[in-house]
């Protein structure tokens, strides 16, 4: 397989950066896995300090992969998405993050679980589940709100509107647009990994003490509800117009 996810270890710093522009980005389960390992291993190795995540070119992530989808909704069951979520919620070293172009779906909800976030001005979040036949995920049905507020996280969930970089920093859920979201990025985790590392981890866990059960319990309802909902005609309606570049028909459900 390529090296859809690249990982480098730098002055304290990992980079995990998504690497697979042909499909623009989208995630797939090889993929889940290799940032689940990636995160698992900040974890435990004390010589890192900062995870820094970013995309190749000028898109974050698009997405799930689709082919993932068809293959989920003819009963292959997830292997690795989850073990991805419940290693960004557990991870306690700061996570930072630089976002250029679109982030879809999964690109934009594992974004609630980064400490630092910068955009290009070409950033854009979209969450289209509903579209797709699907629910949220990864926190989203919960979490999303407490970022953005209730009116706008309704209008990403349910009617699949997005989020552009500007109203991203005004609502909270970006901390700065910035003329290189890389560069940005990269400098604030250079800083992070210079302060004390015991304290900075400790300090993360404090602030996610009393949220991180709650979550983990929260993904694993969301997963449940994914499960049953990607195995529908509904679901499959709309991955089958994805692949075929046409517009669902929900009518007839």
């Amino acid at each position: 397989m390529d090296d859809f996810i690249t990982s480098v270890v730098q002055e304290h710093i990992l980079t995990l950066t998504i690497n697979r522009p042909k499909a623009r980005n989208a995630l797939n389960q090889e993929m889940y896995l290799l940032l689940a390992q990636g995160l698992e291993h900040a974890q435990q190795d004390e010589l890192i300090r900062v995870v820094l995540i970013k995309g190749s070119n000028d898109i974050f992530c698009a997405g799930n992969d689709m082919q993932d989808f068809q293959a989920m909704s003819e009963g292959k069951p997830d292997q690795h998405g989850a073990r991805f979520m419940r290693a960004l919620i557990n991870c306690d070293k700061p996570i930072v993050a630089a976002v250029n172009g679109p982030a879809i779906g999964i690109g934009t909800t594992l974004l609630q679980f980064v400490d630092f976030l910068y955009l290009s001005s070409t950033a854009m979040f979209q969450t289209p589940f509903i579209a797709m036949g699907l629910c949220p995920e990864l926190g989203s049905s919960e979490l999303l709100a407490q970022h953005i507020g209730i009116r706008k996280a309704k209008s990403m969930l349910l009617a699949g509107e997005r989020m552009l970089a500007d109203e991203a920093v005004t609502l909270g859920f970006a901390n700065e647009v910035c003329k290189s979201a890389d560069d940005t990025a990269t400098a604030k985790a250079e800083t992070l990994a210079k302060l004390a590392p015991i304290a900075m981890r400790t300090s993360k866990a404090m602030l996610m003490k009393t949220s991180r059960p709650n979550l983990l319990a929260l993904i694993e309802y969301e997963n449940k509800n994914l499960a049953y909902l990607v195995t529908q005609p509904e679901s499959r309606e709309a991955v089958n117009a994805f692949m075929e570049k046409r517009q669902p028909d929900f009518s007839l459900y």
